[in-house]
């Protein structure tokens, strides 16, 4: 995105699209508006970027809008606007309802929001012009251009025409999306080591319960386990007199726990964003298989652990005891 100088006359706006234009480095571009404006819905208020597209048949070429759940894409059109899902959920609003746009010297602007689309990172309001001068009464003023480089262009291909463009009159600054995306990756790898030690601290904690639960039911059950192998059965059948039961219970504890583990899961998501970032919230397969997988491996190492003990236990003493 170029930003440009404010009160930038006609003619440097023109000879800094020409130049543009003609930069073999860039593949095409686009006029935008860009500003700051505060969202309402009743009692719920939002700062958001107001995006208004010169050229709304090439917003493909910039945005792609789409449910998050459906992947339904949706155009810009003339009948309403396009929010970013955060921003939807923030002011308790969806497709189809009417906010508005504050406007304390005007009187507050009202409009019909026609889709919501998927976004991680701000809050955004996007017009076609059209729908803007339905909106406010007038034209929009392009302070702004979007502009792409050619397919497979680094990072530094795109600085270096960055660098260009703010040589011409008339550019003020230049931001990339990659660095929006850099930012929210360093954001999410700067969450992995709490990832880590959650996963560590529950897998420690089922293990912990299992083997208090199998060892308290081998205490319990001491004379019973001594007759079975005084009556001649073999290691195996008297561990699986136990550890049956065991891992039962473990099943059922990973069926439940899913369901559980999904509402905790949307809880944290909720819970870790910030006001201007949304997290994702799809789980993929993937997940649920090697949280099974994992809690069988731990279960496993519990009964590898307590087969010792039933292998100890003393069938002489035991018969000694005392219902």
């Amino acid at each position: 995105s170029v930003y440009l100088k404010e009160d930038i006359s006609d003619e440097t706006r023109q000879n800094l699209l020409d130049y543009m234009k003609d930069d073999s480095d860039i593949s095409h571009y686009m006029q935008t508006s860009m500003k700051n404006v505060t969202l309402v819905n009743g009692k719920n208020k939002r700062d958001a970027y107001q995006v208004v597209f010169s050229e709304p048949k090439d917003v493909k070429d910039y945005f792609d809008f789409h449910d998050r759940k459906s992947k339904e894409e949706y155009t810009l059109d003339d009948e309403g606007v396009i929010i970013s899902e955060k921003t939807g959920k923030l002011l308790n609003a969806k497709a189809g309802d009417t906010i508005e746009i504050k406007d304390e010297e005007n009187g507050n602007k009202k409009v019909k929001i026609a889709h919501i689309c998927e976004n991680y990172m701000g809050h955004y309001i996007f017009f076609t012009p059209s729908y803007y001068e339905k909106v406010y009464g007038e034209n929009s003023e392009y302070n702004s251009i979007f502009f792409a480089g050619q397919k497979g262009d680094t990072q530094e291909d795109y600085n270096k025409i960055g660098e260009d463009i703010l040589t011409q009159d008339g550019a003020l600054s230049v931001s990339y999306m990659r660095d929006i995306e850099k930012q929210l990756d360093d954001m999410l790898k700067s969450l992995n080591l709490v990832i880590i030690v959650l996963i560590i601290s529950a897998g420690g904690l089922s293990i912990i319960v299992l083997y208090n639960l199998t060892n308290v039911n081998v205490s319990e059950r001491k004379k019973e386990l001594a007759t079975i192998k005084v009556l001649g059965f073999y290691e195996r059948e008297v561990s699986s007199y136990i550890f049956r039961e065991i891992n039962i219970l473990a099943v059922l504890g990973m069926i439940c726990g899913l369901p559980l583990g999904l509402a905790l899961h949307r809880f944290v998501i909720k819970t870790a964003e910030v006001g201007g970032m949304m997290f994702g919230r799809n789980i993929y397969l993937l997940s649920y298989i090697l949280s099974f997988v994992i809690m069988g491996i731990f279960t496993f190492l519990v009964n590898l652990i307590m087969r010792r003990s039933i292998r100890k236990i003393d069938m002489v003493e035991s018969m000694k005891a005392n219902d």
